[in-house]
């Protein structure tokens, strides 16, 4: 059995990365939160009544100030953020002109990689021994996650229109409900489609979760029910309001997944810290993109038949990196993609072959749009040894904050 993992190193990389660059003070707002939040705004996604939080937003680089970048210019840079830019990120900006921004990232990923080469490294030399192997996963997956996210923050600032693809909002709503179907294919398993509800109630900084996965051709059901603290970041809208998308929070989670025709099943227990840093800190080609680290560790309990309950320890580390959509009005929303290393949902993880079979997770991408303050619609795709595909409607009574 794993031993719980010692967080305090991987804490302190969560707020590294938070201090990636430094925020600026926000001199319309005097709440303490504000001010520890303060940071770039996007200039074309800026509230009416936030003209602090505008006059926060950094000058432009040298480089991109005052005068237009020529397609030529920007697709020699794309191309640069591929080749060289899959081993060292940053080439697209350095070609851009952005020189700082691509030490940025290059820094980031080089910390990745180092990151990376010491977990494997550490696996070699222990031979995956379960005593170590908890804090090896932790740093090798948020190396993995530095490299990815740089390598894609490179090629979307060298690609995105000035002043990126959205913003992000001020505030979120009190309560978010949706209703859903779901198809997943998974050879070892009868179950295929799913109906899926959920719903997110909000109090300031508290926020309490449920969903369901009820399958309609098997006796197969997920529940899950999460709460949350958020320390930094948007907040419902009796709150401050953020000067951006950047979060950090600590959310535990209680699931029950039973299996009832293939006779077990699986509670599990769960505590994750886990943030987004908006990447117009790191660059001002990065605006309207961010990145998100999770670390996490669980507590399962199977249950076979009328058997014990046999305990397990989970590590659920994640990252992703997004986009915000839109900048004001309708439609608006975000998308990102999504490593996830836990293997307990119904993507479960990876399918490989060799020394690497059943170690790495899943993949995915998720996006969530609204057409209006009130509708809205979730899109979800998961490949791992499954496949899962979901489509949800959103609704948020009461309209947007």
């Amino acid at each position: 059995m794993l031993r719980p993992p010692r967080t305090t190193g991987h804490l302190v990389a969560l707020l590294a990365l938070f201090a990636a660059a430094p925020a600026q003070a926000d001199e319309g707002n005097d709440s303490p939160v504000s001010r520890a939040m303060a940071a770039p705004a996007v200039a074309s996604g800026a509230a009416p009544a936030s003209a602090a939080v505008a006059g926060a937003t950094p000058p432009a680089s040298a480089a991109t100030k005052g005068r237009a970048i020529s397609p030529r210019r920007r697709a020699l840079a794309a191309t640069g953020a591929v080749i060289p830019g899959l081993l060292v990120h940053g080439s697209g900006h350095f070609l851009l002109g952005e020189g700082r921004t691509g030490l940025s990232l290059l820094a980031l990923g080089g910390a990745g990689t180092g990151l990376m080469i010491g977990g494997l490294g550490g696996a070699a030399v222990t031979g995956a021994s379960r005593r170590v192997i908890a804090p090896i996963v932790l740093t090798t997956v948020t190396g993995a996650g530095l490299f990815g996210i740089t390598l894609l923050a490179d090629l979307y600032g060298v690609l995105a229109p000035e002043g990126g693809t959205g913003s992000p909002p001020s505030a979120l709503p009190w309560v978010e409900t949706q209703l859903g179907m779901a198809y997943v294919y998974d050879p070892t398993f009868a179950y295929r489609t799913f109906v899926v509800p959920g719903m997110d109630l909000r109090l300031r900084r508290l926020r309490l979760s449920g969903s369901g996965w009820f399958a309609l051709n098997d006796d197969n059901a997920r529940l899950r029910a999460e709460t949350a603290y958020r320390f930094l970041g948007p907040g419902t809208p009796d709150g401050p309001r953020a000067a951006d998308g950047s979060f950090l929070e600590l959310e535990a989670a209680l699931t029950h997944h039973r299996y009832t025709s293939d006779g077990f099943s699986i509670t599990t227990g769960e505590v994750t810290l886990q943030g987004r840093l908006d990447l117009a800190r790191v660059g001002a080609t990065l605006r309207g993109s961010f990145a998100e680290m999770g670390w996490g560790i669980g507590v399962e309990a199977y249950r076979n038949g009328r058997r014990p309950f046999e305990g397990n320890e989970l590590l659920t580390p994640h990252f992703a990196f997004g986009m915000y959509l839109g900048h004001e009005g309708y439609p608006r929303g975000e998308a990102k993609v999504v490593y996830e290393h836990r293997h307990d949902g119904y993507a479960a993880g990876a399918k490989i072959t060799g020394l690497g079979s059943g170690v790495p997770g899943h993949l995915g991408l998720q996006g969530r749009l609204y057409a209006s303050p009130r509708w809205g619609v979730l899109a979800d795709v998961q490949a791992g040894s499954a496949y899962v595909g979901r489509l949800s409607l959103l609704l948020r009574p009461g309209g947007s904050p």
